[in-house]
């Protein structure tokens, strides 16, 4: 069975891993991407791994399921590298406004197996220089480190027979022959017209790399409100983000356009980090769907597609990565 995966990111790396996972007889896939694995959105993505994600932290739909599907993919990264590519140091969702703390108590005393509701004090406790305001702690919140964890995956999906081929692809005409052609590619699925009649739009995502200043101690954790911080490694910079921009007049990083949407967001949560330096700004383009749920189904005869996560992406690819490659092996099957 020949299969051509467009597109290198999450979600395409993911349904190469499952199709080979599922499939009852050989399998010969190519992957093709035009710059390469995840060097799209799905390479800049922070990693926040749980699922009460958005601005009222409620339970997502098959939010613990996708995490579930996404940590056996991690294991599969982690061991084909043999180093970790995700850690579990919890995530800290402060209420910065009435309206968060309202929803987040909610939230709290819906989930309280997973996630504590922290007043002021015990915020404060955690990192002494947050602003003073409550909080919700998401115990099992992972941090994954994005492109570590997609070479992964990609070398175990390599070490398993599957091709890679760095070009644009223009037409799915040139698959003809092929038993099944998915479609996984971010911003340039819209340039397909297989997809003409879906009601799918772009969003431009920017993150900023802030130097962390010496007079800090490094965050502990991941933080999250309206935006979220993220330390690296060596605590010297963190990453903060992200935009939402629909009217974008270019996919190029905008560092004042970053800035003025993102720091008013993290000051708002760290008020030390006003005067941090901006040392680097990233750009990313998500598809995102009308009802703002993944889109994975067939489009036609031997045509599937697998997009629309939006900044749902790592949360997603994997539990409907998995879904999609049963149904198109189901059909082949027939």
């Amino acid at each position: 069975m020949n299969i051509a995966i467009i597109g290198a990111g999450f979600s395409g790396l993911a349904i190469a891993w499952y199709l080979l996972e599922q499939a009852r007889s050989p399998l010969y896939i190519t992957i093709y991407d035009s710059k390469g694995i995840g060097a799209g959105a799905s390479g800049i993505a922070v990693g926040l791994l749980h699922p009460y994600a958005g601005a009222h932290a409620k339970l997502n739909r098959m939010g613990i399921e996708g995490v579930e599907a996404t940590k056996e993919l991690i294991d599969i990264s982690q061991k084909t590298l043999q180093q970790p590519v995700a850690l579990q140091k919890g995530i800290l969702r402060i209420a910065v406004n009435e309206e968060q703390r309202l929803d987040f108590l909610q939230c709290a005393n819906k989930y309280s197996n997973d996630i504590k509701w922290l007043d002021s004090a015990a915020c404060h406790t955690l990192y002494p220089q947050l602003v003073e305001a409550p909080g919700i702690w998401i115990q099992n919140g992972m941090i994954v480190n994005s492109p570590l964890y997609l070479m992964g995956l990609w070398n175990a999906c390599q070490q398993r027979g599957v091709n890679l081929e760095i070009r644009k692809i223009n037409s799915l005409k040139e698959f003809k022959n092929c038993d099944a052609v998915i479609l996984t590619s971010g911003a340039e699925i819209i340039d397909f017209p297989q997809i003409s009649s879906y009601s799918l739009s772009i969003v431009k995502g920017q993150i900023l790399e802030l130097e962390w200043p010496k007079r800090l101690p490094p965050l502990p954790f991941a933080l999250n409100s309206q935006a979220y911080v993220v330390m690296n490694e060596d605590g010297s910079k963190c990453l903060a983000g992200a935009t939402f921009e629909r009217g974008y007049k270019s996919i190029e990083p905008d560092v004042d356009v970053a800035k003025n949407e993102i720091l008013p967001k993290v000051v708002a949560m760290i008020p030390a980090l006003e005067d941090a330096k901006i040392v680097g700004c990233y750009s990313g383009l998500r598809v995102v769907t009308k009802n703002h749920l993944p889109l994975a189904e067939r489009i036609e005869m031997n045509t599937w597609v697998l997009t629309g996560m939006g900044s749902k992406g790592l949360l997603y690819h994997a539990l409907y990565a998995k879904k999609l490659a049963f149904q198109i092996l189901e059909k082949k099957n027939e």
